[in-house]
């Protein structure tokens, strides 16, 4: 049966256009490269042949070649009218390079000899084995290799394993073997030998001493060993994203509702959540206005049920003054009247003045000896004074920077502090170091310009355990639920090894006498202050990423990289012992963080954005995730000074969001 799906022209490395001549010319040329008869070793080629076969079939005959071309014609009208069409599959396609394994296998025919030692025992013992009330221990086996198979095995192989059940004895793997080689010396290996099958065993030089009994059961058998081998394959890509173009409505209690569907990156869809829809005509402005810096929204109430609803964030810029006509020439009348009055009130203080216009007059009347004298003395006064003047400025004008300086410490990172712990109570009186602590010290600034510092610790022995405990993790990580549990192992793994931190922490609120709104922006500032690092599962080499944020930021000279990390991220353990982290690093850390706190926080994913970030439940304004009646409000942890409830336009779709852990 032929399948069109498949292209006959590629197969065969033929254009669309290519004479009868020419696709025989390339069947021939196929057929003589591919033919498994030439390349035995390679199980592949046999259905690549088949295709090669069926393509000639359908290229060679005139009839069925006009069928399938007038298929093909009919298939790339039908994909250009869905691209003009308004409902339209969203698609992104990229190559990416995967590791792939392939088992070979090589099938052995020889003869084995396994010596036993069998104890008596109540129980039957294999029927193979021609014995009654004994149970056997492998003693000793080897065996001699007669005959190999590369990847197919014969008939008689097929048929053996097919009649016969593999040999139930627990012998010791590998196997020591013997084989001739081409040139006829005999070669010694250590294989194991897999679904060891001896079809007609016998028990020889068998010697029974008291309840025990000795021997060596021989016989031709039959196996196989394999071997694993990887190769780099580039496989072709397609995720879809967005928008279906299907939206659904509904009306409940006066309100209408909409939700629109949208594509998961394996291209099947799901529907979003119900919004309220505003219509103008159903709604009037309740006059009340909430603002948070430049945004600001509206309060409408619905004429049919009376309820409620407020309107989404705007971006309001703040005026600037004009002139308001008539009031505005009122205003400039009224300060210019003021101007007048202010003159006057300092006339009677301008009488200091009338000695400075009196004595150059007086002076004029003087005999000109007198007034060389006298400006001789007052250049010299002058430039005393002024001398004094300028000293006294500089003197002050530089304890004003130093008064500066220290009023407003800067962000400070210190490098680590690597401290060996030592055992007090070593035997031999000696300091025998049983770990090591790994020390940081940061100083920062809340968003009120507050400045915090501290200390806070690590042991070594916690780092390579939570990174053995990453490396070792069995989760694939290729879909948002393994995405969920490899979060949450990493968190459950690392949470009770944060108690340094913990003490920094609690240190700073007892100190602040912090309450929770005030605390929790203590604690997500620190992380804002450290600067960003991306974290990567290969190397840090832009050639080797697809995604346009990865190769960017790898680019730019001051980027910051850890490269080989699994799953591209770092545990909150890891996080505090080196401090880098992207943001799946950060939220983690500090959802954790936060929990141990008992906020009640979420840490939100989204695939679409491929971002993560924080949600906390607390009484703030701005942009939150609804769920289950709780209002997490959205706080970006991957910037500096980022207030909660501010999210940038490129992810404020909040239908692209998930919750992948959540505290309560």
């Amino acid at each position: 049966m032929k399948d069109f799906k498949k292209d006959y022209y590629k197969i065969l490395g033929l254009h669309p256009s290519a004479s009868a001549d020419e696709i025989k010319l390339a069947y021939r040329k196929q057929v003589k490269k591919y033919h498994p008869d030439i390349n035995p070793s390679n199980s592949e080629y046999e259905n690549l042949i088949k295709d090669i076969i069926e393509a000639y079939e359908v290229l060679g005959n005139k009839d069925e070649r006009f069928v399938y071309d007038q298929y093909l014609l009919d298939k790339k009208v039908k994909q250009k009218q869905e691209s003009t069409s308004g409902v339209h599959v969203n698609k992104k396609t990229y190559t990416k390079t995967s590791t792939r394994s392939k088992e070979e296998r090589t099938y052995l025919k020889g003869k084995i000899f396994i010596k036993y030692c069998g104890k008596h025992d109540e129980r039957d013992a294999e029927n193979i084995l021609r014995e009654s009330f004994y149970r056997l221990k492998i003693t000793q086996t080897n065996a001699i290799i007669e005959q190999t198979y590369k990847e197919r095995p014969s008939e008689e192989l097929l048929k053996i394993f097919a009649d016969n059940k593999p040999l139930n004895l627990n012998i010791q793997q590998p196997v020591s073997c013997q084989i001739l080689n081409k040139n006829k010396v005999i070669e010694n290996y250590k294989l194991e030998l897999i679904n060891l099958t001896v079809p007609n065993p016998e028990i020889i030089n068998v010697t029974k001493h008291e309840d025990e009994s000795f021997g060596t059961l021989t016989g031709t058998f039959y196996c196989y060993i394999r071997e694993i081998k990887t190769f780099e394959e580039e496989i072709t890509v397609e995720e879809c994203f967005g928008e279906t173009g299907e939206s659904e409505h509904k009306v409940e209690n006066g309100i209408s509702y909409f939700r629109k569907r949208y594509y998961n990156a394996d291209c099947s869809k799901y529907w979003g959540n119900w919004v309220p829809e505003i219509a103008k005509s159903n709604t009037e402005y309740s006059g009340r206005t909430q603002t948070s810096g430049n945004y600001t929204r509206y309060e409408h109430i619905y004429n049919t049920s009376k309820s409620t609803q407020w309107s989404n964030w705007k971006y309001t810029p703040r005026a600037i003054p004009e002139n308001n006509g008539c009031l505005g020439s009122l205003g400039n009348i009224i300060g210019i009247g003021f101007g007048i009055l202010f003159i006057l009130f300092l006339i009677p203080r301008l009488a200091f003045l009338l000695p400075f216009i009196l004595i150059p007059y007086l002076l004029n009347l003087l005999p000109i000896k007198f007034l060389n004298w006298i400006f001789k003395i007052a250049f010299i006064l002058f430039g005393i004074l002024f001398s004094l003047a300028l000293i006294s400025s500089i003197l002050k004008d530089k304890n004003k920077r130093t008064e500066h300086v220290v009023n407003k410490p800067k962000t400070v990172i210190k490098k680590p502090r690597y401290t060996p712990v030592v055992n007090p109570r070593s035997s031999d009186h000696s300091d025998q170091i049983v770990d090591t602590l790994i020390s940081n010290q940061m100083v920062w600034e809340d968003y009120n310009g507050k400045t915090y510092e501290g200390i806070f610790s690590i042991k070594k022995s916690a780092l390579n355990q939570a990174h053995s405990y990453k490396q070792n993790l069995d989760i694939a990580g290729d879909s948002e639920n393994n995405y969920d549990k490899i979060i949450f192992s990493l968190k459950e793994n690392d949470k009770y090894k944060l108690s340094g931190l913990y003490s920094m922490f609690d240190s700073i609120r007892k100190a602040n006498k912090s309450n929770p709104m005030e605390f929790a922006e203590i604690i997500v500032s620190f992380v804002q202050t450290i600067p960003y690092t991306i974290i990567l599962p290969n190397d840090c080499d832009a050639r080797y990423y697809q995604d346009e944020f990865t190769t960017k930021y790898l680019s730019s000279p001051n980027a910051r990289c850890d490269g080989f990390e699994k799953y591209g991220i770092n545990t909150p353990v890891e996080f505090v012992a080196n401090l880098n982290g992207d943001c799946d690093t950060r939220t983690l850390f500090l959802y954790m963080v936060l929990s141990h706190y008992d906020y009640n926080v979420a840490l939100l994913s989204s695939s679409y954005y491929s971002h993560s970030i924080l949600g906390i439940n607390l009484p703030y304004d701005g942009t939150a995730f609804e769920y289950n009646n709780q209002r997490y409000v959205f706080w970006e942890t991957t910037v500096k000074n980022i207030k909660p409830g501010v999210l940038s336009d490129e992810i404020s779709n909040t239908d692209y969001w998930r919750i992948s852990l959540k505290s309560k």
